[in-house]
């Protein structure tokens, strides 16, 4: 398991790079009037996912601090509702941005 502040550490890079990325992404935007498709959504869902590691401990830790046995679930089944929810928010925020990019 990786400690819970480097977790943090993670998500404050991830956080931080990702959030520079979108930035930039309205900055060519509004100066430039162009901009790519697929970071408009990958950035914003990044940041959303880096700032969830900074509050909240991974979804395998919540399972394992709850007692739960995790030998049987694989991939998606690990998430938690908490992750469900930062998952969801991530993909609505990347959405949300690629449409606000194309409304500017």
């Amino acid at each position: 398991m990786i400690p819970r502040a480097r977790q943090r550490w993670g998500g404050v890079f991830i956080a931080l790079l990702s959030g520079g990325f979108t930035v930039w992404e309205w900055y060519t935007r509004l100066q430039r009037g162009y901009f790519y498709e697929k970071a408009s959504v990958i950035f914003p869902a990044f940041l959303v996912l880096g700032i969830g590691l900074i509050l909240f401990p991974g979804y395998k830790e919540e399972r394992l601090a709850r007692g739960e046995d995790i030998s049987a679930l694989t991939g998606m089944q690990l998430l938690t509702p908490r992750w469900w929810g930062i998952l969801i928010g991530a993909l609505a925020a990347g959405f949300g941005n690629y449409l606000l990019l194309r409304a500017v």
